[in-house]
């Protein structure tokens, strides 16, 4: 059976200039009991659609709310790494 993973979303906003508060990426974190995975991803505008694979449709945009406000949100519910893997973005550091 394969390890769960907790998945955790921090964002990075824009701290100056004209868009700044803007979500400019978000690193991903998915922590199981042996072993951590890291990687980030571009704001493309997709974040609510990618997230609507893991949760309901209602919580990711919740989720990306929380995101934009600045928030470091946790997914609730546990996830297979291949369910994570390449998700949101480029795999690895």
């Amino acid at each position: 059976m394969a390890e769960p993973y907790k998945l955790t979303a921090i964002p990075f906003l824009l701290l100056e200039g004209e868009d700044q508060g803007h979500l400019e990426t978000v690193t991903f974190i998915a922590t199981s009991e042996r072993e951590t995975q890291k990687w980030w991803s571009v704001n493309v505008g997709s974040f609510e659609t990618d997230f609507s694979k893991l949760v309901h449709s209602s919580a990711a945009k919740e989720i990306v709310n929380r995101l934009r406000s600045g928030e470091t949100v946790e997914f609730t519910g546990r996830y297979e790494l291949s369910q994570l893997k390449g998700f949101g973005g480029s795999w690895g550091d």
